[in-house]
C-alpha cells in the first residue's frame, strides 16, 4: 500500500509542476513587455550642449532599443527612444510619429521631457491615428503624439510595443 500512496503524491506533484508551467507560458508575453520601462535620468546627458561627431546636429539619438518576439501567436517588437534636444530646430522632435501597417498595432505608448534642469513632464496627452498612405487594400498609418514642454537641451523619452 505505500507504493500506491507515493504515487499518488508523486503524480499530485507533477500535476501542479505541470499547471504551473502552462501558466508561466501564457503569461511570458505580458512579463517580457513588463521589462520596458524608462531609464534612469543620466546627469551627463543632461548637462551635453552638442555632439562633435554630429556638429551642427539639431538634435541626436542617445539611446534606441528594438527587443522583437517573433514566436507567432503574439509577434511583437518593444521600441525605446531617448533623444537629447540641441538646438531650437531640434524640438521638432517632440512631435512623435510612429508609423505601422494594415494588421498591426502601437500600443503601449509612453513618453517623457526631461527638462535641463532633472525635473520630468509626463505625457499624458492624447495618441492620434493617421493614415499615411492607402492603395490597392494596403494602408499605411501612424500613431502621433507631441511631448510636452521640450525645450533646448531637454531629453525626451517614449516606449512602444508595436504588434505584429
Amino acid at each position: 500500500m505505500t507504493t500506491p500512496r507515493s504515487f499518488s503524491i508523486s503524480s499530485a506533484v507533477t500535476s501542479l509542476l505541470l499547471t504551473a508551467l502552462l501558466i508561466l507560458a501564457l503569461l511570458s508575453p505580458t512579463l517580457a513587455r513588463a521589462g520596458v520601462g524608462f531609464q534612469p535620468v543620466v546627469p551627463e546627458e543632461l548637462k551635453m550642449t552638442s555632439e562633435p561627431q554630429a556638429a551642427g546636429a539639431p538634435a541626436i539619438i542617445l539611446f534606441r532599443q528594438v527587443d522583437r518576439d517573433d514566436n507567432g501567436r503574439t509577434s511583437h517588437e518593444d521600441n525605446y527612444y531617448r533623444v537629447k534636444i540641441l538646438t531650437e530646430e531640434g524640438r521638432k522632435q517632440a512631435d512623435v510619429e510612429i508609423p505601422f501597417y494594415k494588421g498591426n498595432n502601437v500600443v503601449g505608448v509612453h513618453a517623457r521631457t526631461i527638462r535641463p534642469d532633472g525635473s520630468i513632464a509626463e505625457f499624458d496627452g492624447k495618441v492620434y491615428e493617421k493614415t499615411i498612405a492607402k492603395a490597392r487594400g494596403l494602408k499605411y498609418s501612424a500613431k502621433t503624439f507631441t511631448l510636452p514642454d521640450v525645450q533646448v537641451d531637454s531629453v525626451i523619452e517614449y516606449y512602444y510595443t508595436l504588434d505584429l
